[in-house]
């Protein structure tokens, strides 16, 4: 029986509840990757979540580091976090540089720890600054199959899910069975997609015969549509449909 659960929380949680959950969670995995660009190419560290309130995610950094000039040049932003219990939080979006020494004290205040790596007025070569909209998800790896569900906060919308069965799915079934987790059913006449339960790894639109399976995130994985398809080989054959011919 399939797990209808999500983190502690039920499929159906809404979006506040969605948001409030991958917020508190970040703040207790605190350590967590913040990847930026850096001429053009991806740069990754491990910084500490200072604060996680209603719709806000708060960080420092020193005016000296790359990672600071990084997110001058480029604001957009993606966090990751995963804790003991294999259960992945996700966000992204664009920062803003606070320019508020009274927010470095809150935030020195909510972080004790801090006062000794810069104590008294040393602080402040340390400048905050904060991510207000946004878009997550939360990906459960902790059952199988994994859940994930999206969530948005501030003025972002949610993400659309990465696959999507159109009109043009003719029932043959073969995105059901080259799926890993059976995400992919049958509804009446046309097969769709439990996306709270996809992996994404991209199978049933490679393996699809009429093109009936859409990308709603990216033109990048089109290509994959030209590349040899190696699993195709080990599929069985299967019986044609008269109605097909």
């Amino acid at each position: 029986m399939t797990n209808s659960t999500i983190a502690g929380l039920s499929l159906d949680a809404n979006n506040e509840e969605l948001t409030t959950k991958a917020f508190t969670e970040l703040r207790k995995i605190k350590s967590v990757t913040l990847a930026t660009v850096h001429n053009g190419n991806p740069a990754a560290r491990i910084i500490d979540l200072m604060l996680a309130e209603d719709n806000r995610l708060s960080f420092l950094t020193g005016r000296g580091k790359a990672f600071y000039h990084q997110l001058k040049n480029n604001p957009s932003l993606a966090i990751v976090g995963m804790g003991s219990d294999y259960i992945m939080y996700r966000v992204s979006g664009k920062i803003r540089f606070t320019d508020s020494r009274d927010e470095l004290d809150r935030l020195f205040l909510a972080n004790p720890v801090m006062n000794d790596l810069y104590p008294g007025e040393k602080r402040y070569i340390l400048e905050t600054f904060v991510m207000e909209n946004g878009t997550g998800e939360i990906f459960d790896l902790s059952q199988t199959p994994p859940r994930r569900r999206r969530f948005s906060f501030g003025k972002a919308t949610i993400t659309a899910p990465m696959f999507a069965v159109n009109d043009n799915c003719i029932a043959c079934g073969q995105c059901a069975e080259v799926c890993p987790v059976g995400a992919v059913t049958l509804n009446e006449t046309l097969f769709k997609i439990d996306h709270t339960q996809c992996l994404e790894c991209g199978a049933c639109y490679e393996i699809c015969p009429s093109e009936a399976i859409t990308n709603q995130q990216s033109s990048d994985i089109q290509a994959t549509r030209d590349v040899p398809k190696g699993p195709r080989a080990l599929l069985s054959p299967r019986t044609p449909d008269p109605l097909q011919n």
